[in-house]
């Protein structure tokens, strides 16, 4: 069955991913020494290799539960964001094997010696070496965590479950928590009539709408996004998010939020996720601005 098909390989995409962030708190951590490292490198080598079969299990999966679904821009959408991932797992992969072979035993281990003499033979990686191939690690991680996330969102529109939420409350629901290397933007939220924040849609499309517009607008250079939420006269709810003017009601509510998608890949997403789950979003010609109607 596809769904199970879709899931299966999204758990083993989840969980190399989850490795690669293990690496790399491994090689931040002041209690694992250059001979520990050494002896995880080619662990983790093998891993890479299990994360790009899955991620291209993924790819198959979702490009097939989109054709039977009618819709080769979803799955266009879906599988940019995982064949980035599966660039960044081939280029860690690269370095990580570069950097098992320069930490290769020096001499032969004794035959039957345990783990520990054998890791007493390995010459292990300096200083220098660490800090830069942890840096490397960690880019891989964000950018997994980033595409991984995308293509999810692009996927739950396979299985849309509409309910009634309250725009404020989704919003005050976003994580505040900081992320490695993405930055924290404070947006304002203002409504002008209380029953505009009661819309009907899937929490999942409209919360990572609403973070993918917050982002799509921080990128073209709006520092402190205003987001505004009104009713239309036929009875719909707007949203604009753009920066504040002199005429937008005061602000509500004060959030700091983690911006962690803003290019091509996200907008792209952020289009297809809207059309699936029937919400209009307008852009702004210089993508300073940012409007949906529920």
């Amino acid at each position: 069955m596809l769904g199970g098909r879709l899931a299966a390989a999204l758990g083993a995409a989840r969980d190399g991913a989850a490795g690669i962030e293990s690496f790399a708190h491994l090689l931040g951590s002041r209690r694992v020494g250059p001979r520990g490292v050494a002896l995880a490198l080619p662990e983790v080598c093998e891993g890479c290799a299990a994360l790009l079969a899955a991620l291209g299990s993924l790819s198959a999966a979702v490009r097939d539960g989109f054709v039977e679904a009618g819709d080769a821009a979803a799955a266009d959408a879906a599988c940019a964001a995982l064949d980035h991932a599966s660039v960044e797992v081939a280029r860690l992969t690269d370095e990580l094997s570069r950097a098992a072979a320069g930490a290769a035993p020096g001499r032969p281990a004794p035959r039957g010696a345990g783990r520990g003499e054998r890791g007493g033979s390995e010459r292990g990686i300096d200083a220098r070496q660490r800090l830069a191939l942890e840096a490397s690690v960690r880019r891989a991680a964000r950018e997994l965590s980033g595409s991984l996330r995308l293509s999810e969102l692009v996927m739950a529109t396979l299985d849309l479950r509409p309910t009634p939420l309250d725009l404020i409350d989704v919003l005050r629901n976003w994580s505040a928590a900081a992320a490695e290397g993405r930055p924290a933007v404070a947006i304002s939220v203002a409504s002008s009539d209380g029953r505009a924040n009661e819309v009907e849609g899937d929490v999942r499309a409209v919360s990572g709408l609403l973070e993918l517009a917050v982002g799509m607008v921080s990128a073209a250079g709006v520092a402190s996004p205003h987001l505004s939420v009104s009713l239309l006269p036929d009875g719909r709810s707007t949203v604009r998010i753009a920066e504040r003017s002199a005429r937008d009601a005061a602000p509500a509510v004060a959030l700091n939020v983690v911006v962690r998608d803003g290019g091509e890949r996200a907008v792209a997403v952020a289009r297809v996720v809207a059309r699936r789950a029937r919400i209009e979003l307008a852009e702004g010609t210089d993508g300073r601005a940012v409007t949906m109607t529920f």
